[in-house]
């Protein structure tokens, strides 16, 4: 009798698992089998356009300035880059600026970007020389009884900045950085904000 209900009892074990289905996930199951890995916004190869708006001003007083004839200017322009990896690129940029007359660069860079892990953020800064042109140059000229000024000088220059990139979809970003632009002469130079959007591909 013993042996019956000791095999009756292993008979309806077995029958009921049997028929109890599926086991059901728990919610922590179901939340890592779901789980999406972080998007990747910056990828190991791309090519990107940037469309900026430009603000600069002289290291020195415009009275003593010798190429941008200004405390400030304002301007914009346009540079194209391509990152051979994530975190190197080469690029070229032009802008205009307008002081008192339309003064023109262009340049080439070499640039270092850090895409900061699951964020949309990454800083980079970059470096490079070029030529700028249609700035004006001081002449003192003793035996006119002062300074001379004219238009038209192309000078060598060097440029080197930093700053951030947040990309707002994986092709569409905003940055905003700061440069130092060192221009032939010891009262050239001059530095510049830039902020616009950058289209990658």
């Amino acid at each position: 009798m013993q042996k019956f209900i000791v095999s009756l009892f292993a008979v309806m074990t077995f029958v009921a698992g049997s028929q109890a289905g599926p086991v059901e996930a728990t919610s922590k199951e179901v939340q890592q089998s779901t789980y999406q890995p972080t998007q990747d916004w910056y990828r190991d190869r791309e090519w990107n356009i940037d469309l900026f708006g430009a603000y600069a001003f002289t290291g020195e007083p415009y009275r003593t300035d010798r190429y941008l004839d200004a405390d400030h200017a304002w301007g914009g322009g346009i540079d194209a880059n391509y990152m051979f990896s994530r975190y190197l690129g080469v690029g070229v940029e032009g802008f205009l600026l307008d002081p008192n007359d339309v003064v023109g660069q262009a340049s080439a860079n070499l640039i270092f970007r850090y895409p900061i892990p699951n964020t949309r953020i990454a800083p980079y800064a970059y470096a490079g020389g070029g030529a700028i042109f249609n700035g004006s140059r001081v002449e003192d000229l003793v035996d006119r009884g002062g300074d001379f000024r004219h238009n038209g000088d192309t000078e060598g220059m060097g440029q080197f900045g930093a700053g951030f990139e947040v990309r707002v979809t994986p092709h569409i970003g905003i940055i905003n950085d700061f440069s130092w632009n060192v221009v032939n002469g010891d009262h050239n130079n001059f530095g510049m904000v830039r902020s616009g959007l950058r289209f990658a591909f």
